[in-house]
């Protein structure tokens, strides 16, 4: 029995020594599985994740791979600092920054074009001149944003074009980019033409005279490209065969909520047509003031479009109220079980009637289901409102973006989720466009 203890213990103890030297690699590694198998984990959790792994590289690119939305954003946001002033993007993260540059969520984007733009890649001027044939005018002003410093010879053939663009912001600043590179000016300023908040709806609105403005301008900007053309010979900027092939689908998953009637609302249930999910809460300006573009969009799209319009009021904000009240936390309990139950319940009734007045009074044609535990809107990020989120037939993210969008620009979004679809069904051997 000695002997046999003996050799019992041995055993043991090694294995007690070797979980003590390991248990740091060890701690990280199920961290790192943990992190990256949660779909709505808090960003700063992502963020410590890839900053204390082993590999950070590793960890970075993992984050990316993963397809989530909050750990696609980290990985983005972590590689701007790990990069230092002055040097180039390392090999192993270009790939992955030039798919990010056209990736759908607009978020990612930015950073990445950042990134690009900051360490002076040679492909920036390809990937800023690609956002100018979006659809969604916030995406065509970043890429004239990184269109700023390209020279005349690229810039002015470049963005032209966008003389004729239908938004007058766009159209004045390719205008005052033009002013810049041809030292003439055009008689129009960014200040006659940049939208302002109407302090009533909380939407950014054109003043009276904007439009006619920014044409004037951008005519004038013409006539001069119309004297001048011939100095300025046709340009190409290929966007980098590298930005296409590493671009990968970003999966929406799945969830299942309930409506203020009490109803499931369940994703997949929707495979086959495009969803709209919009996340907002009653005490968002912006959001309610942008419902009437989204009812008349379902209503003009209910046979091949869902929308469903998830309320946060239930979610704490950043001083811990919960829908306009005080938070369920501030709330006098009696000290006991029972107190917390009936105070949580008294919480989420109030806020569950706050939620269902806006949508009679609005007359609200799509569900709205509640989010209370912040399950859905932690996966898609939707701490900033609102936040918009389209999901293709084959449930994958097309889009995702914060802030309003007027009707016709979320059709072109619809539309080009929908080709998405129809894409996707071409036989093997054909293709689109090969930009999908």
């Amino acid at each position: 029995m000695r002997k046999l203890n003996a050799k019992l213990v041995v055993p043991l103890v090694a294995v007690a020594v070797l979980t003590w030297v390991f248990r740091e690699p060890l701690r990280r590694q199920i961290t790192e599985r943990a992190t990256l198998s949660n779909d709505a984990p808090p960003p700063e959790i992502v963020a410590d994740m890839i900053d204390q792994a082993a590999d950070p590289n590793a960890a970075l690119l993992a984050a990316w791979n993963s397809g989530k939305i909050v750990h696609r954003q980290e990985a983005i946001r972590s590689l701007s600092r790990r990069i230092p002033p002055g040097q180039a993007v390392p090999p192993v993260f270009d790939s992955m920054l030039l798919s990010a540059a056209l990736d759908p969520d607009l978020d990612v984007r930015e950073l990445a074009l950042g990134i690009l733009d900051t360490h002076h890649h040679p492909a920036l001027a390809a990937m800023a001149a690609e956002q100018l044939h979006d659809c969604d005018p916030q995406v065509r002003a970043l890429g004239l944003n990184h269109l700023k410093y390209a020279s005349p010879a690229v810039g002015v053939p470049t963005v032209v074009p966008l003389l004729d663009d239908p938004d007058p912001l766009i159209a004045t600043l390719a205008t005052k980019m033009l002013e810049k590179w041809s030292g003439e000016s055009f008689g129009v300023t960014l200040a006659e033409t940049t939208p302002i908040e109407d302090q009533t709806t909380g939407l950014q609105e054109y003043r009276d005279g904007s439009r006619k403005k920014a044409r004037a301008g951008a005519e004038r900007a013409k006539g001069w490209w119309t004297q001048h053309q011939s100095g300025f010979p046709s340009v190409t900027l290929p966007v980098p065969a590298a930005a296409w092939s590493a671009r990968r689908p970003v999966p929406a998953g799945d969830f299942q909520l309930r409506t203020l009637e009490g109803n499931k609302v369940r994703l997949s249930d929707f495979r086959g047509k495009v969803v709209l999910i919009n996340f907002w809460t009653t005490w968002c300006t912006a959001c309610v003031s942008e419902m009437p573009e989204l009812i008349a969009l379902q209503k003009k799209h209910a046979d091949n479009l869902v929308i469903i319009g998830v309320s946060l009021d239930y979610v704490p904000d950043e001083h811990g109220h919960i829908g306009g009240h005080s938070a369920v936390e501030e709330q006098t309990h009696g000290g006991g079980d029972s107190d917390d139950h009936e105070a949580t319940t008294a919480a989420l009734k109030r806020v569950r009637e706050k939620v269902a007045r806006t949508v009679k009074a609005r007359g609200i044609n799509y569900p709205i289901p509640l989010d209370e535990h912040n399950d859905v809107g932690g996966r898609f990020n939707g701490g900033e409102l609102p936040t918009t989120v389209i999901v293709d037939a084959q449930g994958n993210v097309r889009r995702r973006f914060v802030g309003a969008r007027s009707l016709p620009v979320f059709e072109a979004m619809i539309a080009e989720a929908g080709q998405a679809a129809q894409l996707a069904a071409l036989p093997a051997g054909v293709s689109g466009t090969g930009k999908q």
